[in-house]
Order: structure tokens, then sequence, then C-alpha cells
């Protein structure tokens, strides 16, 4: 982290999911694109001291998997985002605030288009300012979960974001004192909304049942590289019935079970030809080493998801 008040800008456009993962710097993260099509995305990020306020956009639907910075709280507001989201197994709307408490992992399915204001706040400001706004400094659990915002305090915060991240990118060293001061005005305007929206939170400080089933079978499937693992397999290991994982995939992800871990196992691939060298291994080998023996199929498959072929990534690593 940068030291206290000192301001950093950094933008970014890219076609690969990888590449933004990686520009938000300090989460520890995943992404898995799980929509079909070639993606697209960006970051608009400012770092204050070890405050990061930032707009990321998702052209693709994500499934995200991580935790915020360390010791750091990490919130989202969206400015986009048709139709519904699914955060730890609870659908989210255009003005639903998710707050994910420092050291807590969680998953995200997003919608098919997303782009969102995004705080990285540290657990010591979080509590200063809470205590300040409510006299209650046992915050973690508090904020963890979900928090719906009125429309117009939703509105509101948007604004403010977009014009503090035009402000900061266009701002020179002199007005560094000013963007500091700026940044912590929205933070604390931010987390007075949440405050005034208690009626509305919902706390996950545990996944909901179907998210911890999406969960578990997605962990069976990628501990499982070299077999494909069916429905049924993964119906005994988890000792549910044929007919709740299809529901918990329904709920969770909006897909069939079998759709959502072929696209996993696909990410799989997708990520291991990023990380190799067309020197040293073949697309055939990377494929049958994640389940996949048809070599046809699987090239179809991969085309239609990421929107290249296996041989165009391999080559772009």
């Amino acid at each position: 982290m940068s030291e206290a008040g000192h301001v950093q800008t950094m933008s970014l456009q890219t076609d690969d999911f990888e590449e933004l993962r990686e520009a938000a710097t300090d989460w520890d993260q995943q992404y898995y694109q799980m929509s079909p099509g070639r993606f697209e995305g960006g970051i608009d990020l400012t770092q204050v001291g070890s405050r990061q306020i930032f707009r990321e956009r998702w052209g693709r639907k994500i499934r995200y998997q991580g935790t915020a910075p360390h010791g750091a709280f990490g919130f989202a507001l969206p400015f986009d985002q048709p139709g519904t989201a699914n955060w730890v197994g609870k659908p989210t709307c255009a003005d639903t605030v998710i707050l994910q408490a420092p050291g807590q992992e969680a998953h995200f399915v997003s919608s098919g288009y997303w782009d969102a204001l995004v705080f990285g706040i540290s657990e010591e400001e979080v509590h200063s300012i809470v205590a300040v706004l409510t006299g209650d400094d046992d915050v973690n659990d508090g904020l963890h979960g979900t928090v719906t915002l009125a429309r117009h305090a939703a509105d509101r915060l948007r604004q403010l974001g977009r014009d503090f991240l035009y402000e900061s990118a266009s701002a020179s060293p002199e007005d560094e004192r000013q963007i500091s001061r700026y940044s912590e005005h929205l933070v604390t305007l931010f987390l007075w909304e949440l405050v005034n929206a208690q009626e509305n939170r919902v706390s996950l400080i545990d996944p909901t049942k179907t998210a911890d089933t999406v969960r578990k079978a997605t962990e069976l499937v990628l501990s499982e590289r070299t077999s494909v693992m069916g429905l049924m397999e993964i119906c005994t290991r988890l000792d549910v019935s044929l007919r709740a994982l299809h529901y918990a995939f329904q709920d969770v992800t909006e897909m069939p079970p079998a759709t959502w871990l072929r696209r996993i196992r696909l990410n799989q691939v997708h990520k291991a030809l990023l990380r190799s060298s067309p020197d040293d291994i073949l697309v055939k080998q990377v494929a049958i080493d994640h389940g996949f023996f048809h070599l046809g199929h699987f090239s179809r498959q991969y085309e239609r998801l990421f929107g290249c072929l296996p041989s165009q990534t391999l080559q772009s690593a």
C-alpha cells in the first residue's frame, strides 16, 4: 500500500478477464467467464493511501471468488446491472450494495453485464467512521452481506462516484490533498447510507444452502481435473438429490449444473493455456488433463465460450 494520502490512478480497457483481475491490486480473487462471447471489460481506479475507489466493468457473466485486500472491507454498488446477480446465494438488484468483511471469502455470480462502483476500505477506517455515525464499533458481522438502498440514495452515490473518479483521473499533483479529502468525504457518505439502510440489510455470515451446494459441486469438479465427474456422482458425494442439485444451480447461477460445470473446466483450460508457452505444451494435452477427450467438441465449446480458439489463447500467452 502507498503512504497515507498519496494519490495514484490507473485506467485499463481489456478483452482479457485475467488481466482485469490482476489490475485490482491487493484483492485475492479468481474470475471465471461463464457466458459465451469475447470478453470486454475495464477498470478506472483511484487509490488514496490504502483507500481504493474504482469502477469495474464486466461484459460477460463472471463467477468471482475471493477476498478483499488484507485488513480491508470490500463494497460494491452497481452503476448498471441488467437482471439479477447472486452474492453468496442471495439475489442482488441494481440498488443492492455488496458487503465483504475482512478475511471473509465470498462467491459472486454476476449478471451478463456488470458495471459497479467498488470500495476497498481499511478495517480501521471503517470502524472509526461507523463508530462516529452509530456509536457502535463492532461492525464486522453487520457489514458482511447485502444492503438494498433507496433508489435516490443509490443514485446519489453513483453520481458522486462518477464525479470523484473523473476529478481524480484529471487531477494534477498539486490537487492531491483535495482529492484525498474528496475520497474521505465519499467514503463517509457511502458508509452513512449503509447505516441508514440497516432495516434492508441481509447478513450473510454463512452462505445459503443452495450457494453451498453450488460451491461444493464446483470445487469437486475442480479437484477431479483428469476425469469428467457425472452429476449422479456429484449428488452422491454431496448427499443431495439430482432435483436439489438442479434447483441449487438454477437459483444461484441461472444455469443447468452440467453447463456451469463444463464452463468451469473450460476456464481451467483457459488459465492453463495463458500460463503456458506454445514451445512447451500442446493444446491437446491441456484439454485431456482437464477431462476433455473429444478434441473437436472441446475446441467448439472453447471457441463459443471465449470467442477464440484454444490455440490462439496459447499463442497469446
